[in-house]
């Protein structure tokens, strides 16, 4: 019996290491330094996030299609939080080859009030533009 426990709590350390290890591997990238860099190129929603409001970030943001995602900590990029103004987080930004486009605000709670469904919009929007 003790070798049985043994080896499946082994099993649920492994299953564990596994589901949180891919969740971080195909979690949030982080902009560091080379802001200007990764909205340069084509569409790309840029999300202004910061550690203690954890709990109120833009959780559709990687589920977004047709663009690239990124998180920018304002706490170690104040410069970038300052050029685009940004005063309330989370802020997400939808940039099209380095362009603002559209900005999603937060509300007082601190809560981004647009869910996946409006932001994807705004991106299928830009997208089709460039078709036109």
């Amino acid at each position: 019996m003790k070798k049985e426990l043994e080896i499946s709590t082994y099993i649920y350390v492994l299953m564990m290491l596994f589901v949180f290890g891919c969740s971080t591997a195909f979690g949030q990238t982080f902009i560091n330094g080379d802001f200007n860099e990764k909205i340069a190129k084509d569409v790309v929603a840029v999300e202004f996030w910061a550690d203690w409001n954890a709990a109120n970030q833009f959780n559709d943001l990687a589920k977004l299609k047709e663009c690239d995602v990124y998180r920018l900590d304002i706490m170690a990029n104040a410069d970038t939080q300052a050029k685009y103004d940004v005063s309330a987080i989370p802020t997400v930004i939808i940039f099209d080859n380095g362009i603002e486009k559209v900005r999603f605000n937060p509300n007082i709670m601190f809560q981004l009030d647009a869910d996946k469904k409006t932001v994807q919009n705004s991106v299928d929007t830009i997208v089709l533009s460039k078709f036109q």
